[in-house]
């Protein structure tokens, strides 16, 4: 049987390159966005679909027969969601990364019980860490509602492995990066801020804590891992990290290096902007299993992430085009 996969999230950040990989090693793939299921090539829509509803979950699974499923779809707001409303916020997100999640894993072990599934969890379920670097076994002790619903999704994850011997993985990603990542995140606003001042349309930049240290990668990279995830031959739970710490000021200072401006000439800090949840021992990853049982590296340095979310953003944002 030819190999086949099927990935929730397809639209973002991580879905979008995965699925461009799988395609390029002739997978065919389909994928789920908020409301329905379409090809992952021709982007046709297929039908409607709620990752919620376990009877659209199991009659896709049934007749798209997948050999892989990624379930990427999330709702995030892990550094915001302190200031939502928690009952909503934990309702939203435990509905897609846990009953989402629990739906696939019924559908697959009743549908396509050869199927290989990876969960993308989060370096947020060590919230709280007690030991840094983290491995997999570090306890997860999660502090904010998306670290609690994906620790969640971990634990569902371990349980279908163990009792029904399904090929499920849980991949704790840590912090990963792009051109497409959305722009809430300090490094896209680092990158839009420093290509505008570039341009002219722009004097400064404010952030909160410069010191912020954080163990950043490329999503390709991590996306790269996830497909070494799927066919590894005992599934379980794996830490994708870069392993390195740097900080926001680190990252900053390439991305305003590429552009030709001296960093500490335009950016100011403001320490009213410092979330207040930031993690109390730094959350670096441990990749050892990983890389012991696949190979697996990153291939991008912080430097080279930030070259290229700089040049994306300098295409998106041509000189002549205010």
């Amino acid at each position: 049987m030819s190999e086949r996969a099927f990935i929730t999230g397809i639209l973002g950040q991580d879905g979008s390159y995965l699925n461009e990989a799988l395609l390029g090693d002739g997978i065919a793939t389909t994928g789920s966005d908020r409301k329905s299921v379409f090809d992952g090539r021709s982007g046709e829509c297929k039908q409607p679909f709620d990752i919620t509803n376990s009877g659209q979950v199991r009659a896709w699974i049934a007749d798209w027969k997948p050999t892989q499923i990624y379930h990427l779809a999330a709702v995030h707001g892990s550094s915001e969601d302190c200031t939502k409303d928690a009952a909503d916020f934990f309702a939203g997100s435990l509905q897609v990364h846990a009953i989402g999640l629990a739906n696939l894993l019924e559908a697959m072990q009743a549908e396509a019980p050869e199927a290989r599934l990876v969960f993308a969890a989060s370096s947020h379920v060590f919230g709280a860490a007690i030991e840094s670097p983290q491995d997999e076994n570090t306890p997860m002790t999660p502090i904010s509602p998306y670290g609690i619903s994906k620790a969640a999704g971990v634990g569902i994850c371990a349980h279908y492995r163990n009792q029904y011997g399904v090929h499920a993985s849980s991949a704790i990603l840590y912090n990963h990066e792009s051109p497409r990542r959305s722009a809430s995140y300090v490094t896209q606003k680092i990158v839009r801020a420093g290509v505008a001042i570039k341009r002219g349309r722009q004097c400064r930049l404010v952030l909160g804590n410069l010191g912020a240290r954080v163990d950043w990668a490329h999503a390709v990279d991590h996306m790269r891992a996830l497909r070494l995830i799927a066919n590894v031959s005992s599934p379980g739970d794996f830490i994708v990290a870069s392993g390195r710490l740097s900080s926001v000021r680190d990252f900053g200072i390439h991305v305003f290096d590429c552009l030709g401006l001296n960093f500490d000439a335009y950016v100011d800090e403001d320490p009213t902007l410092i979330r207040s949840m930031e993690p109390p021992i730094e959350l670096v990853g441990n990749s050892k299993k990983l890389r012991d049982m696949t190979g697996w590296e990153t291939k991008f340095s912080l430097q080279e992430l930030a070259r290229d979310m700089v040049e994306a953003e300098l295409a998106r944002m041509p000189a002549n085009n205010p």
